[in-house]
């Protein structure tokens, strides 16, 4: 078996600066280096590949420079294997009730193990034209429901948790479970 081991992510970072021709070379067009981006397999290389096209579009060679290097600092900081840095949950406001189902669009340790359900009244099920129903709770939040004609009714008890790869489920005491989207 041959195994290969990847390159530190401060080797990296210099390849891909070699690569894109970040020495006062013409920058490719912003679609092509994206696609270069994208087809690295490794999701290190990957990122810092992305990292990079910030520092390839500094016209100054010192300032340019000075990203590349800001850069590797970075990287090298960084013990090799470990995850990149995240939001805690306090900072994402993963414990507030209110912005539970809200997209944070950063990656949160532990995904705030202290709000992974809420619980809530129904005080409004509304279906438009289409057949789309919206529920509002309560607490004031309002959630799109997926599914057809859902069985939901004003004052019905709802609880709301967190089900695979970053959707939600509505739950009812008669154990109906519904799809659901946070929309306010």
């Amino acid at each position: 078996m041959n195994r290969h081991r990847a390159a530190p992510p401060a080797l990296a970072v210099g390849l891909v600066a070699a690569v894109l021709g970040a020495a006062g070379a013409e920058a490719a067009p912003p679609s092509a280096e994206l696609a270069r981006c994208a087809a690295i397999g490794a999701a290190d290389e990957r990122l810092a590949c992305y990292d990079a096209l910030e520092c390839v579009s500094i016209t100054s060679a010192d300032r340019r420079l000075a990203c590349y290097d800001a850069l590797a600092k970075a990287t090298a900081a960084r013990p090799e294997g470990s995850p990149a840095p995240a939001v805690q949950p306090s900072q994402a406001g993963g414990d507030d009730p209110g912005r539970f189902g809200l997209a944070t669009h950063k990656t949160q340790v532990n995904g705030g193990q202290d709000s992974q359900k809420i619980a809530a009244r129904v005080t409004s099920v509304r279906e438009d034209r289409q057949g789309k129903v919206t529920v509002i709770l309560d607490n004031g939040q309002t959630w799109a429901v997926h599914e057809r004609d859902p069985l939901l009714q004003s004052g019905d008890a709802v609880t709301i948790r967190h089900a695979a790869l970053g959707s939600y489920l509505m739950t009812t005491p008669a154990r109906h479970s519904y799809r659901v989207q946070r929309l306010q």
